[in-house]
């Protein structure tokens, strides 16, 4: 998958960009350009600049120039000169993070909020339900309405940053808070529903993240993910097993409420 930022180096080393992709086939066809020339010699060059970690929150002069082919091994046009190629790519970078980097948290993305450790706000049971009944409404639909609305190469990244580095402890946690709470006898019943449950909260907070898309896939609303952020930058994270909606705090992610499903759908009408 290509690496933002993508890029085409054309015939004078100038470089060319979208706005719309990183992927460099779309470029080429976005600007009618070849790969080859009449005699099948290269002529324009994939490069991409991206900082070596993926945290595109670096500063720009910070994000290294890299040849693209792919994994194989080309050649370049006899016009190429990496100096000047590496100048024109640095100089339309800055505008392509004026544009791409834009209606986004990108410091957050790249440095998520791990709600169970923060030290949870204050919040009364009713406000809680209601949030909980807010976020169940639309839940079912964020994982395709994510992965459709941000599934370019920036919203890849900033999926790759958030789930690697919340969805697994935050996952365990609430499991093993959910597991100490039921019957040895239900514990497997019960543990696809919890860590569904969790899994759409993280993607919920990944959508949530990109605030400059008005229209979500397949959800109602310009912010869709709000009751859930709410919750999620409070310090907790809803878990659901079936039966019974619980929000969880602190590093242990205990359980500081619990309803119904009965309750929490009265609560949604």
């Amino acid at each position: 998958m290509c690496k933002p930022a993508s890029m085409i180096v054309k015939f004078k080393n100038t470089a060319v960009w979208s706005e719309k992709t990183d992927s460099h086939s779309e470029i080429i066809s976005e600007f009618g350009l070849t790969e080859t020339d009449r005699l099948g010699k290269a002529s324009i060059v994939p490069v991409e600049i991206y900082p070596d970690d993926g945290d595109l929150s670096r500063p720009l002069d910070e994000w290294g120039f890299h040849i693209d082919h792919a994994g194989f091994v080309h050649d370049v046009p006899y016009w190429w000169d990496q100096k000047k190629a590496e100048a024109s790519c640095r100089h339309a970078l800055k505008e392509w993070a004026q544009i791409r980097l834009k209606g986004w948290r990108v410091r957050e993305a790249f440095h998520p909020v791990n709600p169970l450790k923060r030290k949870p706000k204050e919040i009364d049971k009713k406000e809680a339900l209601q949030l909980v009944a807010q976020w169940y409404s639309v839940r079912d639909s964020v994982g395709n309405s994510v992965g459709y609305s941000v599934g370019h190469s920036v919203g890849y990244s900033v999926w790759h940053s958030v789930w690697h580095s919340v969805w697994h402890s935050v996952w365990h946690s609430v499991w093993h808070s959910v597991r100490d709470s039921v019957g040895n006898s239900v514990r497997h019943s019960v543990w696809h529903s919890v860590r569904d449950s969790v899994g759409y909260s993280v993607e919920a907070y990944i959508g949530s993240l990109f605030y400059g898309i008005h229209e979500w896939n397949g959800v109602e609303g310009k912010s869709p993910w709000a009751p859930l952020r709410k919750l999620w930058l409070s310090g907790y994270v809803p878990s659901f097993d079936g039966k019974k909606w619980r929000l969880h705090a602190h590093r242990d992610a205990r359980v500081v409420f619990e309803w119904t499903k009965k309750q929490v759908e009265a609560a949604a009408k």
